[in-house]
């Protein structure tokens, strides 16, 4: 048996640290709530701790395999929350008539707009000039590559990096030359955001 104390080690602080970090990245998490996650898991450690049995296995891999578990449980209730949200969360129809200032009513989905979605999930978007503008640039910017970047470039655009490697029949060592000699190019031409 374990005392609850000895279980925080520097490796279970690290893992969690990391554990916390990735989960932060799927769906239904926010970066806001890696200090939560992180004492959740820590929560879920101690709780576990008095089940240590070093006959059984290492003290790492009891942490390893606690906060494991402790991802898994956290990943299943996110989900199961955003399945049935609880209390005061209102699910609707996008058909549900809406009431217009001016007008007859409307269905929900014929208001609903790009900057809700933006709002939404803290992102903006571009206007349509800027748009037009970056996606010229870009497009002289791959003019400018040499044959090989440009078909690296290209198929980027439709396929993942490993389809692409696989596709071009690239090592993985000239892939990422490539690569590389591409976001210089794109960061000289004041592209490296893109």
């Amino acid at each position: 048996m374990q005392a609850p104390h000895e279980v925080c080690t520097e490796y279970a602080r690290t893992l969690i640290r990391v554990k916390a970090r990735q989960l932060i990245r799927r769906p239904g998490f926010c970066r806001s709530d890696q200090e939560d996650v992180e004492q959740d898991l820590f929560l879920h450690l101690l709780g576990q701790a008095q089940h240590f049995d070093p006959d059984r296995s290492s003290l790492n891999t009891f942490i390893a395999r606690v906060v494991d578990s402790a991802v898994a449980m956290l990943v299943r209730e996110r989900g199961r929350i955003k399945r049935s949200p609880a209390g005061d969360a209102k699910v609707q129809s996008l058909e549900v008539k809406v009431e217009q200032t001016e007008g007859p009513p409307v269905p929900l989905w014929a208001i609903i707009s790009i900057a809700d979605l933006q709002r939404r999930t803290g992102t903006t978007s571009l206007p349509d000039a800027e748009k037009y503008e970056l996606a010229e640039d870009v497009a002289n910017s791959i003019a400018s590559l040499s044959p090989e970047q440009q078909e690296v470039c290209r198929s980027l655009m439709e396929r993942n990096l490993t389809a692409t490697k696989r596709e071009l029949g690239m090592s993985r060592r000239s892939f990422d030359a490539a690569m590389e000699c591409i976001r210089d190019h794109f960061a000289q031409a004041g592209l490296a955001k893109t």
